[in-house]
């Protein structure tokens, strides 16, 4: 057996225990627990939506999906906190909620700017969506472990959320108005 064999078997061998322990820890217990509560408040979302869209259209409201949609994502978003703090994180501290709002601001312009290059390259807006469902998922889990439920968030980390949102906020404003 020549050094090359040897050494591309040790590296091969070497590279599997690396990206085994990689797996490991991306998929540990509470990235799993993330994932089962993603679904379950995107099916609360939908459901309060849903049931909203319903009482307001018994009423003479013009458009009762705008106070539904509206109404309904203030609902989500504060259930979503509650069961990502308790459940995933294991932190019920209210406190937090001007952090997971940042989180949620950023991922949203992030989602939008995706499925925005993605319609540009041709894909319809509705598969963008779909496709952007992964990449944003990934960025709200990384964001509200390192910044709205750690027990330690460091002033950088502070400063390039802030940072984020705010260049966020401008390019989406810049991307309307001269859009």
């Amino acid at each position: 057996m020549s050094a090359l064999t040897f050494f591309c078997i040790f590296a091969t061998l070497e590279m599997k225990d690396r990206i085994i322990k990689i797996f490991i820890k991306v998929f540990s217990k509470q990235f799993i627990r993330f994932v089962f509560v993603a679904a379950l408040n995107t099916a609360f979302g939908w459901c309060v939506f849903a049931l909203l869209r319903f009482l307001l259209g018994l009423t003479t409201l013009k458009d009762p999906y705008v106070l539904a949609a509206f109404l309904g994502t203030i609902i989500s978003v504060l259930f979503n906190f509650k069961t990502y703090g308790t459940i995933v994180f294991k932190n019920g501290d209210n406190r937090l909620i001007f952090k997971f709002l940042i989180v949620c601001a950023i991922t949203y312009f992030i989602n939008i700017f995706g499925i925005k290059v993605l319609e540009n390259i041709g894909i319809d807006n509705y598969v963008a969506s779909a496709i952007m469902c992964v990449p944003v998922g990934l960025l709200n889990f990384l964001f509200n472990k390192v910044f709205t439920y750690s027990k330690d968030t460091k002033t950088w980390i502070w400063v390039t959320m802030i940072s984020l949102l705010l260049i966020e906020t401008t390019l989406f404003v810049l991307m309307k108005w001269v859009a």
